[in-house]
Order: structure tokens, then C-alpha cells, then sequence
């Protein structure tokens, strides 16, 4: 029988599953350890009450990379170019993303320019060889920085289109330099942009020391306590990488953590055949937005993380600090919360770990919206006159008392987190009420019906387990990889040989990546694309065809599949304007085989846990506490209510009902008039 074991590492929390071959699911949380995340992450594991040894595969989510990178804690980091192209990476571009902000400050490249290293060399833009590369220039830089820096990116001229300076480069530092990490772009991004592609090696570059090491210290912990099945990294692309490919592509695992539950909306909109979800993930720390379009995960081939470009394929996501652990706090006499974070230590007040400073999780508590007879994460007991004092030592300064104040803590939460929705719909020209919300994380379906009412949704659907869906998510994932090549060519021009052999090579590419994954032939799955613009644009639009679909017929209906998608892209198109291929891409997927939902248990009747005062916001109502595990399929809940599970409270206000899906999951709409 097979045995799935999943890890997500948050700000607050670790969370863990497993997955038998039967559908059945144990879930597991412990405090995340800053620091020694591998601690967390075994602590998890061994609650899930499971033999390790037993676990078939293992996929985890590390934000190891990505704090490293939020925290500047990175590794020491040089850079080596071709001569003449030293300021490539600060001069960088010369748009101000906030036009009239006075005090915009461009972001600081990772690399300040004295570590900035030339080395003679020069390809000319087909990849032909117009200057040799200087081997024993190399070999002097490398000699000069071994014992000084951690990491090396290496970001030659035109390498997207002959990666052997590079390499020959890459050669040189492992015989002179061989502890220091050597990062070559055309391993990283082989595209055109010299500044975006320095910016996305350098970031690279900089957190792969970090993350090898954590890999290194987690894997002996893991193999340590038996496991024997590979372990797996979950990327920001949406799938799953081996840990020797995590190693080299370092960049891709940044937001590994938030992308398991898109991937895990996937499932729930293909379960409730829903083809439009926000998804929405409130942990302690942060709150993440992220959509599902047409069944499948919204991803970008261009991100930015803090003013750096990357050039590497990420589900389209946004994070702002708002999570249960977010502390209120007043300026200049308004009430503020976030982003700061109590964390896991002290934590929130309610914690009862030596916080003292109010929280969202405790402004929850003390509204009733957390019942009292709730555990946190199945075992810890809150404390209510904890929560009750932190509150007031804010109301103070407000003119309030404590129920006022909890209230506004918990708008102003509402109000920020509508916002984030609103920046990654409204401001990319997409209508928010198209969209049902997915609401997950530990506390992410106690605020959901508040967004819901504040962005007009027509419904709310909390998962099966969604205070570890994103965990849930990654052990349903696929194995994928990325493939791109640079390739310029007039449309109307393009030989459909040509275009075949290029989508060929990839092809062959891919095969061989997923065959080291140990992924079987007919469980392979190819999707080619093409990075197109009409002639004088400087972005693109991606447009993808079935891989069986011959060259000849791509080529017939690629125009008007670019205008199609420019329109719903940017809302306008210019049909008979003559159009460009910039780059190819494949998408190579290795298919897993998925569990059965376990769905809810057998009817039962739903069983009440007790009735307590909630404070909604213009009246305090007597309402039920439900066990969850107890509502059957079709079960209906109406508000005011709240539904308890061990790791999260769904409320369900007045004029709201909920009912139970066959798969388990909750689909909370407004009740009939």
C-alpha cells in the first residue's frame, strides 16, 4: 500500500500528512522552529503517528530559500561576467515601479560592484564564438575568491544560446575553487534580458548555499528515522523536483510552501466542478492569494520578489503580512495590524507561551469566534483572560473597550486582506465575482465569509483539512520541469520543420529529466507554448498547443490564438498587426497517481459541542459549535454557527449556511431570503 507523507513548513506552524493508498489522512502541526526548521519538520512527522519507513514519498515545502533571501542571511556571493558588461546588474532597468513616490529607493542588487568579476569572453547573439573565453582570466578569479565567497552566479553574454563559456567556467571554479557554489545562467534561466537574467542567477546563487545546507541537515534527519523513499521539493512552478534538482535550481523553491495549496485548489475545483477559485491561505504569519483559472493554476513566467526579477515560472501569488499572529498596534492614535507577527515564540497572547502583545487570534477568541472549548492544533487549550488583557492594553489608547477593539483588529485584518484580493484581480483587469473563494490555513475560513461579503463573492468553500491544505496539496502534485529556449523568428516567416525540430529537442530534453525522476513513459505528459508579441512590444503573451498537434497546424492558428489571449490578457489586440516568437517552452510533467478522496464519514447526525455567545459585527448572537468530523455528506449548517476541527474554525455567520460535499468539503452561500 502506498503511503503519501507531505510537510509544510509556516511562520506559526509545520504541517503535516499522510496519505494512505486508500484515501485514508492522518494530519499532524507543531510549532515551526526559526532556525532549525529541520527540527519542525521531524517534530511534525513524528505526530502523524506513522512509521517513516513506510512512506512511499515524501514531498516537502521549504521557505528555507525564501527567508534567507527576505532576511538578506544569504550566502556570500560574487559575480562573474563578460568583459565590458560589469554593470549590467546595477545599472538594471530604468522604469520606477512607484512614479511618484518621492522616497522610492530601487532595490539594492545582491551583488555590490566590486564583487563584480570580467572575464574575457564573447558569443554573438546566434551563440557563434566571436572572442574565445580567456580560461587562465577565470582561473585567477577563481583562485582570488576561493575562501571568500560562499556562491559564485556566473552570467555571461548570449549564453542562452551556447552555454559553453559557462560551463568551461563552472569547470575551472571546481578545480581551483571546489567548496564555492557555482551558478550558471544558462542552467538557471537560458533567456534573453541580461538584467532580468542576472537578477534570477544572482537570487539563485545567493540562497543555494542556505538551501543545500538545510536539505543536507533535513535528509540525514529524515533518512535517520528510516525513510527510504526519495525526497522531494516542492516548486514555485507548481510541481515537485527531486532534492539533486532543488540543489541546482535553488530559485525555484522560493515559494514552494504557499504554491502546495493552489496546486491543492486544483483538486478541490476538479471535486466540485468549479472552474474559477481564489484561493486564500491565512496561516499565523502571512496571508497568500493565489488563483485557479479555467481548472488549472494561474502561473507566470516572470515573477519579482522585492524589486528582483526572476525570470522563472511561478503560480501568480500575493502575500502580505496578515495572519492569526498579526499584532494590533496603534500610530498616531489609528489602529493598525501586521505585518509584524507574534510567530510561534511568544506567539499570541491566547497562547499562553509569554506574548502579551494583542493579535488577530486573539481578538478572535475574545469575540467568541474561536470557542472556547477549541484546541490549538488539536492540543493546546487558549486562554481567553490572556487574549482578554492583550486587547485591552490597546483599547486604551483607542477610547474603546475590549469587544470594540476586537472588532476593529479583526476589520482592519479584513480590510487588508481584501485588498491583497483586489491587487491580484482588479489591478490585472480580472472581476473578483467570477471567482468562488477557497478559503484555508488555520485561520483563513474564520475570515472568509467577510471577504466574501466585502468583494460580493457568490461562495465560500473550505476544504477537507484546510488547516493543512497547502501540505495536503503537495502530496497530490506532479513532478515538472520547466524547458525554454530563446528563439526569435517573424511568425508569417517561421518554416513549420523549424518549429518541429525545436519543440523535438525540448521534447528529447524533457524525456531525459523525467526518465532520471524515475517517471514511467505513459505517465509523461508534454505541453509546448510559445512566447509571442506583436512586432515593437517588449512583453509577451504565452499561447500553448497540444503536443500531438502537427507543426503545420500550430502555425495556421497561432495568430488568432495570440490575438484571443492578448485580448483577455490586456483587453485590447491588433489582429492585423504581424507578430514575433520570442521563445519556445515546454511544460514536462511526470503524472502521479492520486489517492481516493476519503470524502466525510458515514451519517451520523451532526453532533453540537456546545452553544456560546459570537460577536459579529452589529450583534452578539447565541450560536452552536458543530464537530465537523460528524456532518455527513449534504449535511446543512445554518448561521450563526461555528464548525470545529482539530487546526481550524470555520464561521458561518447570519444569513449564511454551509453544506457538507461528498468529497468532505464545506460550501458555505447565502442563505434564501
Amino acid at each position: 500500500m502506498t503511503l503519501r507523507v507531505a510537510v509544510d513548513i509556516g511562520g506559526t506552524f509545520t504541517d503535516a500528512v499522510a496519505i494512505a493508498g486508500d484515501g485514508s489522512l492522518r494530519t499532524a502541526k507543531a510549532l515551526t522552529t526559526p532556525g532549525r526548521l529541520a527540527d519542525g519538520v521531524v517534530d511534525a512527522v513524528g505526530r502523524l503517528g506513522v512509521e517513516v519507513a513506510a512512506a512511499t514519498s515524501f514531498v516537502h515545502g521549504t521557505t528555507a530559500g525564501l527567508n534567507a533571501f527576505l532576511e538578506r542571511r544569504g550566502a556570500r556571493l560574487a559575480l562573474v561576467t563578460t568583459r565590458g558588461f560589469r554593470d549590467v546588474y546595477e545599472i538594471g532597468r530604468a522604469n520606477r515601479p512607484a512614479m511618484y513616490d518621492l522616497r522610492y529607493v530601487a532595490p539594492r542588487p545582491l551583488v555590490p560592484r566590486r564583487d563584480v568579476h570580467e572575464v574575457t569572453e564573447r558569443l554573438a547573439a546566434d551563440g557563434a564564438v566571436v572572442v574565445p573565453l580567456a580560461e587562465d582570466e577565470v582561473a585567477a578569479v577563481a583562485r582570488r575568491l576561493r575562501g571568500t565567497v560562499d556562491a559564485v552566479a556566473v552570467v555571461l553574454l548570449h549564453a542562452y544560446a551556447n552555454a559553453a563559456h559557462e560551463r568551461r567556467v563552472a569547470e575551472i571554479f571546481a578545480a581551483e575553487a571546489p567548496e564555492v557554489t557555482v551558478v550558471c545562467s544558462s542552467d538557471i534561466a537560458p533567456e534573453w534580458r541580461e538584467y532580468e537574467r542576472t537578477s534570477t542567477t544572482a537570487v539563485s546563487a545567493y540562497i543555494a548555499p542556505i538551501l543545500l545546507e538545510y536539505l543536507r541537515v533535513l535528509e540525514a534527519a529524515l533518512r535517520g528515522r528510516g525513510l527510504a523513499a526519495p525526497l522531494s521539493v516542492m516548486q514555485s512552478n507548481g510541481g515537485v523536483m527531486s532534492v539533486e534538482r532543488a540543489r541546482d535550481k535553488a530559485v525555484q523553491t522560493l515559494f514552494s510552501g504557499p504554491v502546495g495549496g493552489t496546486m491543492a485548489g486544483v483538486a478541490v475545483a476538479s471535486d466540485l466542478g468549479i472552474d474559477r477559485l481564489l484561493c486564500v491561505d491565512m496561516g499565523g504569519t502571512s496571508f497568500d492569494v493565489s488563483l485557479v483559472v479555467d481548472g488549472e493554476a494561474d502561473i507566470a513566467a516572470q515573477t519579482e520578489l522585492e524589486g528582483h526579477p526572476l525570470l522563472a515560472p511561478s503560480v501568480v501569488m500575493h502575500t502580505i503580512g496578515a495572519g492569526g499572529g498579526s499584532v494590533a498596534h496603534v500610530v498616531a492614535g489609528a489602529l493598525r495590524v501586521g505585518p509584524r507577527s507574534a510567530g510561534s515564540v511568544p506567539g499570541p497572547a491566547c497562547y499562553g507561551r509569554g506574548g502579551t502583545e494583542p493579535t488577530v487570534t486573539d481578538a478572535n477568541l475574545l469575540l467568541g469566534r474561536l470557542p472556547d472549548v477549541a484546541l490549538l492544533g488539536g492540543t493546546l487549550a487558549l486562554d481567553k483572560g490572556a487574549a482578554r488583557g492583550a486587547v485591552e492594553s490597546v483599547a486604551g489608547a483607542l477610547g474603546l473597550d475590549a469587544q470594540a477593539t476586537a472588532l476593529g483588529i479583526v476589520a482592519v485584518a479584513d480590510a487588508a486582506m481584501a485588498n491583497a484580493i483586489r491587487e491580484i484581480t482588479v489591478a490585472r483587469g480580472i472581476d473578483p465575482r467570477d471567482f468562488s473563494l477557497l478559503a484555508f490555513g488555520g485561520a483563513g475560513p474564520l475570515h472568509a465569509v467577510s471577504l466574501a461579503e466585502e468583494l460580493e463573492l457568490p461562495r465560500v468553500v473550505v476544504p477537507g483539512s484546510p488547516g493543512v491544505l497547502s501540505a495536503w496539496g503537495m502530496a497530490h502534485t506532479d513532478i515538472r520541469h520547466d524547458l525554454v529556449r530563446s528563439f526569435f523568428h517573424a511568425l508569417d516567416d517561421l518554416q513549420p520543420d523549424l518549429l518541429a525540430a525545436t519543440v523535438a529537442a525540448l521534447s528529447e530534453q524533457a524525456g531525459a529529466l523525467l526518465a532520471a525522476d524515475g517517471v514511467r513513459e505513459d505517465a509523461v505528459h508534454l505541453l509546448p507554448g510559445a512566447d509571442l508579441r506583436y512586432l515593437g512590444q517588449e512583453y509577451t503573451v504565452t499561447v500553448t498547443w497540444d503536443a500531438g498537434q502537427a507543426a503545420d497546424d500550430v502555425l495556421k492558428g497561432l495568430h488568432d490564438s495570440f490575438d484571443r489571449a492578448h485580448l483577455a490578457r490586456f483587453g485590447h489586440n491588433n489582429p492585423a498587426e504581424k507578430v514575433e516568437i520570442v521563445a519556445l517552452r515546454l511544460v514536462a510533467r511526470g503524472l502521479v497517481d492520486r489517492p481516493p478522496a476519503a470524502g466525510p464519514g458515514e451519517p451520523t447526525g451532526a453532533v453540537a459541542l456546545g452553544e456560546q455567545d459570537v460577536r459579529f459585527a452589529g450583534q452578539t448572537l447565541r450560536s452552536t459549535v458543530y464537530d465537523r468530523g460528524s456532518l455527513a455528506a449534504g449535511t446543512v449548517v445554518a448561521g450563526p454557527a461555528v464548525v470545529l476541527e482539530p487546526g481550524c474554525t470555520v464561521l458561518v455567520p447570519p444569513g449564511w449556511s454551509s453544506t457538507t460535499s461528498r468529497h468532505g468539503h464545506l460550501v458555505l452561500e447565502r442563505s434564501p431570503a
